[in-house]
């Protein structure tokens, strides 16, 4: 039985068929792109970043009716709240006389005495205020084609990452071409080059032009989630082969979740026999000499080191969560509350960067703002079901692992659940094993 879900136009007050709706979805095709500048003299000026601030000027020549006065009436409301929360902790530090401590992992430490207005609190504060405008224009102004155009983005930066890839595993060389950004006063290559060794080969670790492969799973798996949803196989296998090839434990540990609820959603308890038979044979072929080294390798460096914190990038960022929320503890309760600026010290973790940046009230904020969105009435059940896992293991992995706010594919899955919720109609609610998922965008 097909199970046909179409996203209807709605009506003409969106994007679709106008120059706006078609801009939004070239845009979407280098939202992946984080690791290449228009201008690498300017910082942050990526694609997407610089196609969203020229099409800012449009919009208010456009003839799109109550979408318009949405639309800028949401980003009113997102000024007003940074300013404020501007304003209340730089008064705080202000009236306080706060002191900071050079073992904070701040942005331009070397200036770790000023506490007023820092330089980094308004340079960390543009790249936001440009995600939250990516947000709304994804949210306020979709095309027909919307989706499709993301997951070529996704595609396309999947397709740049296995090219690396196999570069590598040919040549031994770094095949990057793309990037040109830097980061930092020591001018630090926006893209890392990771490779892994295992069982004496060496492997890069998959990061595409995202920057790191943590920064590629953040990118790729709530689209990946959701791809299972919408029933598109060929993104569903390709997703999965790069998230592998990430060798990140994150990335294991979330498709492990995700796929032990498909499982018992679906109702497939028949796949937990082949998995025992399966883990059976894993376990013959582990008694061989040859294959233990290559076991041994991939567990140490993707589990062991990681779990037991010996690994260096497991101690940075223990080290950098434990110094912030002690710092933190230690502040006024003003300061607890709002926080000591955004943009000024940056952990591994986005929990503990967020809670002594804007404090509890702007942690909350952030967490209301994104999590909202899991109580969205999206009309068809496993469409809903996906989005909403996505979303919620999105933000588990950028609390835990990334510390990333301004990068657009988070901004675009939030905005994402709108369109979903909006458009999404189910021609028929039953489900079987046979059920092929389309999603179309139609007039």
């Amino acid at each position: 039985m097909l199970n046909r879900i179409a996203l209807s136009r709605g009506s003409v007050d969106t994007g679709e068929n106008t120059f706006v709706g078609n801009w939004v979805n070239l845009m979407m095709l280098f939202f992946p792109l984080t690791s290449f500048l228009v201008i690498p003299t300017i910082p942050g000026t990526t694609v997407i970043n610089v196609m969203a601030l020229l099409l800012l000027f449009v919009i208010p020549l456009a003839s799109l009716k109550e979408n318009k006065f949405e639309f800028f009436k949401e980003v009113s409301i997102f000024f007003a709240v940074i300013l404020a929360m501007s304003f209340l902790s730089q008064f705080t530090n202000l009236v306080t006389n706060l002191k900071l401590i050079k073992s904070l992992i701040m942005i331009n430490r070397n200036d770790y005495t000023k506490t007023f207005y820092r330089q980094s609190h308004i340079t960390q504060t543009l790249p936001l205020i440009v995600g939250f405008v990516i947000y709304a224009y994804v949210k306020y102004f979709p095309n027909k084609t919307l989706l499709n155009y993301i997951f070529w983005g996704l595609r396309i930066l999947c397709f740049y990452a296995l090219y690396e890839f196999l570069f590598y595993v040919a040549t031994g060389q770094n095949g990057d071409f793309v990037t040109n950004r830097t980061f930092g006063e020591s001018e630090k290559s926006a893209s890392l080059f990771q490779t892994v060794s295992l069982g004496g080969m060496g492997l890069m670790r998959v990061k595409g032009y995202t920057g790191e492969p943590s920064m590629f799973v953040f990118t790729v798996f709530p689209f990946w989630v959701l791809s299972y949803a919408l029933d598109r196989k060929f993104d569903t296998m390709l997703f999965l082969i790069c998230l592998v090839l990430t060798f990140s434990t994150t990335s294991y540990a979330c498709m492990l979740i995700f796929f032990s609820f498909w499982v018992i959603y679906k109702r497939q308890i028949h796949i937990f026999y082949y998995m025992c038979l399966g883990i059976i044979v894993v376990c013959f072929i582990l008694q061989l000499d040859k294959m233990q080294h290559l076991f041994d390798s991939i567990y140490e460096f993707v589990f062991a080191g990681k779990l037991q914190g010996e690994s260096s990038s497991s101690k940075e960022r223990s080290n950098g969560f434990t110094t912030h929320l002690a710092f933190w503890a230690d502040l006024n309760g003003v300061s607890q509350a709002v926080g000591i600026g955004f943009g000024y010290v940056r952990s591994t973790d986005f929990f503990s960067t967020i809670i002594l940046n804007n404090g509890f009230i702007g942690f909350f904020v952030f967490s209301w703002f994104v999590l909202k969105n899991l109580w969205l009435k999206i009309p068809v059940r496993i469409v809903s079901i996906c989005y909403k896992m996505g979303l919620g293991l999105v933000y588990l992995i950028m609390m835990a692992t990334v510390p990333e706010f301004a990068y657009p594919s988070l901004w675009i899955y939030i905005a994402l659940g709108f369109i979903l919720q909006k458009y999404t109609t189910g021609e028929s609610e039953s489900e079987t094993a046979n059920t092929e998922t389309k999603l179309a965008l139609t007039r």
